[in-house]
């Protein structure tokens, strides 16, 4: 359960994770602002922009609301909500959008009127910017960003979700099913609130005790996890269950192009994770659920980073973890040539009259046992 924050004129709420950081804001403006007060004693600027016009506008409008007297000269709440211009969301990069950033961090430093307060709720904020050092030393910073090793995060989770179906009344019939559920969801928590509600749904309001099946039967996918399975049987050359989940997969009616096109993915992150070891940008120790991963990087390296289409900087600290184990499973020669071979298969697959089916489970043959 999260404690409660020190009072404070002003709120910065950051984590990567929109649901998580939206409630915690919210629970700080139930906090600051009784319902009773409201409508007269809360203003909420919506931060969550993608023009650069928008930008400044919402930067601008919560700059001048916070220095505003409120309605009879009472208490008053600003909330700048879901905030995308203080991390690297292509609007930041604007100077003018930097301008009134700036012009927020004065209105911080200098410190708000009294009776007034400030609560800012954003995705990602640049750590290394004289907002966030603003912030610092004028806010009450809460940083929900996972912390910790892999293995702890991924335990700080399952037992977020195990209070969650606590919430709605279930009870898992065994002791790793909930660790099962979030697998198969994801770490989204919003998509994990809205899938242990359709769970509880199913269930009816009898029958509270939920089973394996109960679980297959209801609860879907995250939208990049659907071969996920396969994906991490290939990353741990776990031949066997690679080709067997294929098999289902398949016969559940999920395209070979897709599939391929997953497991490209995969390789080319741990390719990516590979390289990053080698520059010493990621130290790795420890093994298995005792890895521990930390980031080293310049702000030159960062850049280098930012310039990808996905940084993996800002992999969830559980998946790294995982992904960390799987590239350490292959030489970097061996990844080059699973590269290769995946590539392979994929123009095959569109090329040859081989049944798709054969195509991919020798390709799986082929690259969980590689040797180079």
């Amino acid at each position: 359960m999260a404690t409660q924050p020190k009072e404070s004129p002003v709120y910065l709420i950051t984590g990567e994770d929109d649901f998580v950081v939206d409630q915690r804001a919210r629970s700080i403006v139930d906090a600051c602002c009784p319902e009773a007060e409201r409508a007269l004693g809360l203003e909420i600027v919506d931060g969550d922009v993608e023009l650069v016009d928008e930008a400044v506008q919402a930067l601008g409008t919560a700059c001048e609301a916070v220095q505003t007297v409120g309605f009879f000269g009472g208490r008053k709440l600003v909330w700048l909500r879901r905030a995308r211009m203080f991390g690297d969301h292509r609007v930041g990069q604007s100077e003018s959008v930097k301008k009134g950033v700036e012009a927020l961090a004065n209105v911080i430093t200098k410190g708000l009127p009294e009776g007034h307060r400030l609560i800012i709720s954003a995705l990602k904020v640049d750590k290394r910017s004289a907002f966030y050092k603003a912030c610092k030393a004028g806010a009450e910073v809460i940083d929900l960003n996972p912390q910790g090793r892999p293995a702890e995060v991924e335990r700080a989770l399952v037992e977020q979700v195990r209070d969650l179906w606590q919430e709605f009344g279930l009870k898992p019939a065994s002791a790793v099913l909930v660790k099962d559920f979030v697998d198969i969801v994801g770490t989204d928590m919003r998509r994990l609130r809205s899938e242990v509600s359709k769970l509880a749904d199913f269930m009816g309001g009898e029958r509270r005790a939920v089973s394996s099946d109960d679980v297959a039967a209801v609860v879907s996918a995250g939208k990049d996890s659907i071969a996920w399975t396969l994906q991490d049987e290939i990353g741990m050359r776990n031949t066997g269950a690679a080709l067997r989940t294929l098999r289902q997969l398949l016969f559940q009616g999920e395209s070979a192009i897709g599939l391929i096109f997953a497991v490209e993915s995969r390789i080319r992150e741990l390719l990516l994770l590979r390289e990053c070891m080698r520059r010493k940008w990621l130290k790795v120790s420890g093994s298995g659920d005792r890895i521990k991963t930390s980031w080293q990087l310049s702000p030159e390296d960062e850049a280098s980073l930012e310039e990808l289409p996905k940084n993996p900087s800002k992999i969830h600290p559980f998946r790294l973890g995982k992904l960390v184990n799987q590239a350490g499973r292959f030489s970097f020669r061996e990844l080059l040539r699973v590269h290769q071979d995946v590539a392979e298969t994929h123009e095959k697959l569109v090329s040859s009259n081989v049944p798709k089916e054969l195509e991919l489970e020798m390709m799986i043959l082929r690259v969980t046992r590689v040797k180079v």
